[in-house]
């Protein structure tokens, strides 16, 4: 049987594919300041070399998992079924959505706070961080603004503002659960429900 060798692209991707994933468990494990590009590439099989080749630097490699953070979030956000339900639970739908995933994987909310502390201070890095952070406010954004059409309903607050609020929130409850303190994982939810039901003016405008 003749093995199909991969093409110099292909053979490109995968190594990409593999360092961004073993990025990943290594950022996990260690922090963003703690982890290494030899750590990286041991974890993912390769020599150093083959980091730099694909990647200018640790930066670079955090914010290509980002992005597939990113990714995954915006599809999980447009995920969420809204047929047929109030604004106030489609948001309480969402805020759990959040919830879940910090659950399930809580090291990543340490991860990303302590390289958006580092970025804020690299006017290059701020930059790129914020691209990335307005694609995640554009994906909430256009959800609430599908909201007003499918309801008929209209906001107290434009839909990216009311994103930025979202975010502001949720943010804010990843940092007091990474706090240690204890953190009830239905208060978020309910307060998203509460909030969506008061910027919202109830009437029907179909």
């Amino acid at each position: 049987m003749r093995v199909q060798r991969l093409s110099r692209a292909e053979s490109r991707d995968r190594t990409r594919t593999l360092l961004v994933q073993a990025a990943r468990r290594v950022f996990l494990r260690h922090g963003y300041h703690a982890a290494t590009l030899d750590a990286v590439a041991e974890e993912a099989g390769f020599t150093k070399g083959a980091v730099y080749s694909a990647f200018d630097s640790k930066a670079d490699l955090f914010l290509a998992v980002l992005d597939e953070r990113v990714g995954a979030r915006i599809r999980d956000i447009e995920s969420v079924d809204a047929k047929g339900v109030s604004p106030g639970a489609h948001a309480e739908a969402l805020a759990r959505q959040f919830v879940a995933g910090i659950e399930h994987d809580p090291q990543w909310s340490a991860v990303v706070i302590e390289f958006w502390a580092h970025a804020s201070r690299d006017p290059d890095l701020r930059e790129r961080f914020a691209a990335r952070h307005a694609m995640l406010r554009k994906a909430f954004a256009d959800v609430f603004e599908a909201m007003t059409q499918r309801t008929g309903r209209r906001l107290a607050f434009d839909a990216d503002r009311l994103a930025t609020i979202g975010l502001a929130l949720g943010n804010g409850f990843a940092l007091e659960a990474m706090a240690g303190g204890h953190v009830d994982g239905d208060l978020f939810p309910q307060v998203a429900a509460v909030l969506m039901t008061a910027l919202t003016d109830g009437k029907d405008r179909r």
